[in-house]
């Protein structure tokens, strides 16, 4: 109880100290305090566990729809200076490492950018592969001067590792969340419009990637490579775009094929959902595996990230990745299934294999001051009001790192 008061007293304080973060209109108290725990809690690390167990967050439950809203420049403001200095040597020493992972990466800047408005992000991947450390430094090097068209800040990483899949093991994906984490909080850049592209060994890393963390970026292109079989689901492409190009003697490694084949799984699924997804496939006459790609950069530049789809299908690739879109699941597992669509406050769910899962929910999504029904499989498995939580919205940002994927309402479900 003792605690509870003191970080009452302290959040009004801390309130004081730091502003309101407010447009000059009236807020009333309950927001007020509910932004000075925002700033408290990010602004004491050493409390994190208390303050999530206090009972201090029961007042910011139901939130009005207005104080969600007003809630989220606050806890990003709060989230984005905690994590500059959290990732500050990350970010000076252009170095993510992951226990014994080192993952270097060069920044150029490309374009002028307009005063008072956020940057683009592309992030390149080098080819290579298994083969000697000089030679994928070279691909590297290469790589830095590929795109000079691309759009925004542009971001060279050197794969972690000197091996045949060193842009698509498990290794990889939580380095590649851990940069774009890293440079949205240190850089200016616009999270709806962040790139991944590669070549060769990267292009598979780009398709790998993109398929496996769709919700991270608006639109890939992987260049001189192919899809790996049974990896890349066509239907997450579905809310992203992308675009793959090949040269028709490029025959290694069946990469051809491969390609041919995926652009008619893809064609299927956009007739099968009615869907109007962006890809293209193009296929250079007279090429090999070197092949003039340079228009895909300025063709990423056209597009923004769908990060609130109401359909989408998750067919879970690697269990590093355990959030799509507004779906969470912390059991992810090899075969699992889930299509989910969201028509009015009704959430349909097909799954396979899958027993718990968590829905991500905010005013853009469903109504939140009415009822929500989840069914899944043809059963119901929630009917009821789903509250707007400030917990929520601070955990969402924390797991995700990203403004755009902070959520005011979470729904626990049990698939039977």
């Amino acid at each position: 109880m003792h605690f509870l008061r003191l970080l009452i007293l302290l959040a009004f304080a801390v309130t004081s100290l730091h502003g309101s973060n407010s447009s000059p209109e009236e807020v009333s108290p309950n927001l007020a305090l509910a932004r000075g725990l925002v700033n408290l809690y990010f602004s004491a690390p050493l409390i994190h566990d208390k303050m999530r167990d206090s009972k201090s967050w029961e007042k910011h439950t139901g939130l009005p729809a207005t104080d969600a809203m007003q809630l989220l420049p606050t806890i990003w403001k709060a989230y984005r200076k905690n994590q500059r200095k959290a990732s500050k040597k990350a970010y000076d020493h252009r170095e993510i490492v992951n226990g014994d992972d080192r993952m270097p990466f060069i920044i150029k800047r490309l374009s002028k950018r307009s005063k008072g408005k956020q940057q683009a992000l592309t992030i390149s991947l080098h080819g290579g592969g298994d083969m000697p450390k000089s030679e994928n430094d070279a691909q590297w090097k290469a790589q830095q001067e590929r795109y000079p068209n691309a759009p925004g800040l542009y971001v060279c990483p050197r794969a972690p590792r000197d091996t045949w899949n060193q842009w698509h093991g498990d290794h990889v994906y939580p380095m590649i969340e851990e940069l774009i984490e890293t440079l949205l909080v240190h850089e200016d850049i616009d999270p709806n419009q962040i790139y991944l592209m590669g070549y060769s060994a990267g292009g598979y890393g780009a398709f790998n990637l993109g398929n496996a963390m769709p919700d991270r970026f608006a639109a890939v292109a992987a260049s001189a490579a192919a899809p790996s079989p049974n990896q890349t689901p066509a239907e997450h492409w579905n809310n992203l775009a992308l675009r793959f190009e090949i040269g028709e003697d490029d025959k290694a490694y069946n990469r051809v094929k491969l390609c041919r084949t995926y652009a008619q799984s893809l064609d299927g699924v956009r007739r099968q959902d009615k869907a109007a997804f962006d890809y293209e496939f193009v296929e250079h006459e007279n090429s090999g595996h070197q092949i003039s790609d340079q228009a895909c950069a300025s063709w990423l530049g056209k597009h923004i990230r769908i990060h609130r789809p109401k359909s989408l299908v998750w067919k879970p690739s690697t269990a590093r990745v355990r959030q799509f879109y507004w779906l969470a699941n912390d059991e992810v597992l090899p075969g699992q299934e889930i299509d989910a669509t969201i028509d009015g406050n009704q959430i349909e769910l097909k799954t396979s294999n899958v027993n718990n899962l968590t829905i991500r929910l905010d005013d853009a999504l469903v109504d939140l001051d009415q009822p929500i029904t989840v069914k899944a499989n043809g059963m119901k498995v929630f009917q009821g009001f789903v509250k707007r939580e400030l917990r929520s919205l601070i955990k969402t940002m924390e797991e995700r790192g990203d403004p755009q994927h902070a959520y005011c309402a979470e729904v626990d479900l049990y698939i039977p």
